[in-house]
Formats: C-alpha cells, sequence, structure tokens
C-alpha cells in the first residue's frame, strides 16, 4: 500500500507540474526529473520518433542528467532500445546490459552504463518514442516496482506529449501563414496600384496570385514625360521559389531602368536573359513581354520572350493580334531576342494578359480559353480600364465558380488617349 501510495504521488507531481502551454522539451523535462527522483537513477532521456519519413535524424532527443561525471545515453544505444521496444512493445530492464545478447556489441561498461529502464511511449497512433532512465544508484539495480512506475508514466504521458507536438505544430504553421501573409503584402506592395495616367495614356496592371505568393509580375516606369516601360511575366512553378525569381527579375529590370543608363529593350530582355541562365538551373525560366510605348506618337516597341501574344482593339471595332512570341527568358545565355514595333491609334486598347487567364478550369475541366476573353474585350473594351479588368477577373469567377485556381492571373491594358 505504501509503495502504490509512493507511485500515486509521484504521477500526480506530474500530472500537477504539466500544463497545457509548455512545450515539448518542457513536458520531458518534468518528466524526466520526477522519474529520477521516484526511481533514483542518474540519467534519463525521452527519444521522439520524428513525424517526417524523410527527416535526416530519426529521433528528437531531451537528455536531463543528474549525475554530470556519467557520459550522455550514446545515440546507438537508443537505436537499439528504439528498435526492441517497436517490435515488441514492451518495458526493457538489463541490470547488466554488458552482458545482455539483446544489446551486444555497444561496449557499454566502457561508457560505464550498469543498468537500463525504458518504456515505449504508446498513443492511439502507435508508438511516438521511449522514456529511457540509467544507472540505478542503489545496488541491485532496477527493481518491479521501477519498472511498473515507469510503464505507467510511459503510458500516461505519451498523449501528452502528442498533444504538445501537434500544439508545437499548430503554431508552426500559424507562424509559417503569418509569414506568408507578409510575403504577400510586400510583394503586391512591388506592383504598382490602380490606372497611372500619363500625358498622351492610361495604363494599368492587376495580379492575383494563386496562393499566398505568386510567380507572376508586370511593372509599369514612366522615363520621362513622353516614353513609358512596361512589362508583364510569368515565372515557371508556383509559390515561394517561382516569387522569389519573379522579385529578382522585376528588380533586374528596374535597376537598369532608373540607374539612367539609356539601355534598348534588346538589352534588358539579353541581361535578364544571361542572370537568370547563370544563377538559376534549366527547370526555372520566365515568358516576359517588355516594352516601351512613346505617347505622343502612339509608336510601341516590344520583345515577347515566351509569353501569350497580346492584342491591340481600335475604334473601328478592329482586333489586332501581335507578333507571335520569341524564346522564354532562362534557357540559352546568348539568346538574341527580336524587338518588334506597332502604333496604336488614339482610343486604342493593348492588351497583354498571363496564361492563367486563358488556361483557368471549371469543374468540368474545361478551360476558359482565348474566345471567352475576345468576347469581352469586343464587349467592354471602351471601359475604363480598372471596370474593364473587373468584368474579366468577373467572367473568369463566374466561370470557375468554386473550382480552385492554380495559376496565377495577371493582366496589363493600356489606352492611347486622344
Amino acid at each position: 500500500l505504501r509503495q502504490a501510495l509512493e507511485e500515486l504521488s509521484a504521477l500526480n507531481q506530474i500530472s500537477n507540474a504539466i500544463n497545457a502551454m509548455m512545450s515539448v522539451e518542457e513536458i520531458t523535462q518534468v518528466i524526466i526529473d520526477h522519474c529520477l527522483r521516484k526511481v533514483k537513477a542518474s540519467q534519463g532521456a525521452v527519444f521522439l520518433l520524428q513525424e517526417e519519413e524523410n527527416h535526416a535524424d530519426r529521433f528528437r532527443t531531451f537528455v536531463r542528467d543528474f549525475a554530470q561525471t556519467d557520459e550522455h545515453i550514446p545515440f546507438h544505444l537508443n537505436e537499439s532500445l528504439t528498435g526492441w521496444m517497436l517490435k515488441n512493445r514492451a518495458i526493457f530492464v538489463s541490470n547488466n546490459p554488458s552482458e545482455d545478447e539483446r544489446l551486444r556489441g555497444l561496449r557499454l561498461k566502457e561508457l560505464q552504463i550498469s543498468s537500463i529502464l525504458s518504456t515505449p511511449l504508446l498513443s492511439h497512433g502507435g508508438m511516438i518514442g521511449s522514456l529511457v532512465i540509467i544507472n540505478k544508484k542503489i545496488s541491485g539495480g532496477f527493481t518491479d516496482d521501477d519498472r511498473r512506475f515507469l510503464g505507467i508514466v510511459g503510458t500516461q504521458t505519451a498523449k501528452v506529449i502528442e498533444n504538445a507536438r501537434l500544439l508545437e505544430k499548430e503554431k508552426k504553421l500559424i507562424s509559417m501563414q503569418r509569414d506568408m501573409e507578409l510575403a504577400r503584402e510586400i510583394q503586391q506592395r512591388f506592383l504598382p496600384q490602380g490606372t497611372l495616367e500619363l500625358p498622351g495614356c492610361a495604363v494599368l496592371g492587376y495580379n492575383l496570385p494563386a496562393s499566398d505568393v505568386g510567380g507572376d509580375f508586370y511593372d509599369i516606369i514612366q522615363l520621362d514625360g513622353n516614353r513609358l516601360f512596361f512589362s508583364i511575366g510569368d515565372v515557371v512553378g508556383k509559390g515561394i521559389p517561382a516569387s522569389l525569381l519573379m522579385a529578382n527579375a522585376q528588380a533586374v529590370l528596374r535597376s537598369h531602368l532608373l540607374k539612367g543608363g539609356n539601355y534598348s529593350l534588346q538589352q534588358l530582355a539579353e541581361r535578364l536573359n544571361g542572370l537568370i541562365c547563370q544563377f538559376t538551373s534549366v527547370e526555372q525560366y520566365i515568358s516576359a513581354v517588355v516594352g516601351i510605348y512613346e505617347a505622343d506618337s502612339g509608336r510601341m516597341e516590344y520583345i515577347n520572350a515566351g509569353h501569350p501574344s497580346g492584342f491591340i482593339i481600335s475604334e473601328n471595332g478592329g482586333m489586332v493580334r501581335l507578333e507571335p512570341s520569341d524564346l522564354v527568358i532562362g534557357v540559352l545565355p546568348d539568346y538574341e531576342f527580336r524587338v518588334y514595333e506597332t502604333y496604336l491609334q488614339p482610343e486604342d486598347l493593348l492588351l497583354f494578359y498571363s496564361d492563367g487567364v486563358t488556361e483557368l478550369f471549371n469543374a468540368s475541366e474545361e478551360q476558359f480559353g482565348e474566345e471567352r476573353l475576345l468576347e469581352i474585350l469586343r464587349r467592354a473594351w471602351r471601359q475604363p480600364l480598372e471596370k474593364l479588368s473587373a468584368e474579366i477577373i468577373a467572367a473568369l469567377n463566374l466561370f470557375r465558380r468554386e473550382h480552385p485556381r492554380s495559376d496565377d492571373i495577371t493582366l496589363l491594358a493600356l489606352r492611347r488617349l486622344p
């Protein structure tokens, strides 16, 4: 009865010392400390199996040492004990481990390990780790009472540890989500917002990432009182890798334009292409359009590097598809991009878009397609640019309904004013 009361008291102390907000490390320290005091041993550890199958280290280790001269519990001992318990799902006890056949070849005598007691930590999902106690301070080694107590502790605390791990995972996910939201906010701040009214033209860019951060970009930079630089691009892939490459591509173009050098479009495209080829893998590339528009004459020169062709819609109702695209950026380092030239008449509308528009799918796996986009342009091209972009986005949402988007959506529209 006395032994049972002592065990109950120890378990109660462990329970009272643990609260729901503790980390996994704090909980394991409480468990080990109380177990060492109760069974009068020198050292203890909790080894938790990592949940990720591809994790380089199979175990997450928490060690508490009450005998500072003792060696730490060796990793190969933990592997042997965990392997044995995974197979047997039982408590392991050895008061002569150097002669124990189950621990053959571990040279435990050299490590001054004289006794070992270990219990599996079992939850509803299976074994999540083990609690190991070594070197009983009293001669004779670990007793049946020690074995029973540690087994109870292992059973009672496995769920507590598992819940703490889930809480830590939830906190990490929340933190990651906050970081992603901040990254998206920063990314969107780098994109010009709203309609930009310049002498002789109005220009608007619109971007809607498929995830928190995207790989599409656009830019609008007034070079002087008459000339305007614009770009629209789509980095292969999704998420953070694509967004990082997108940010670098945009930074390269801006740095060359804003530092005052009189770069031609061909020079800009080829410098960007060279850098992408140099610093990224062959699987990473960019489709893009870069162009310069002259407001007084309506003249536009542009390079289309693997991007969907743009359209010009005229006052007389005509619609012109711009020249077909060239090679994408980031494939051939010494490639020479071709520069095209065209003119916009007063009231003409120029529209470029990313393939996330025409390749949007609905629940029936049907694509939105180019023809639906052209129907909107024929009907609404005279609308102010913000209303036109809103109408395109509304049509895309109506088409896909609840079906998730798998790609970023980007528009770039320019109208020559009378």
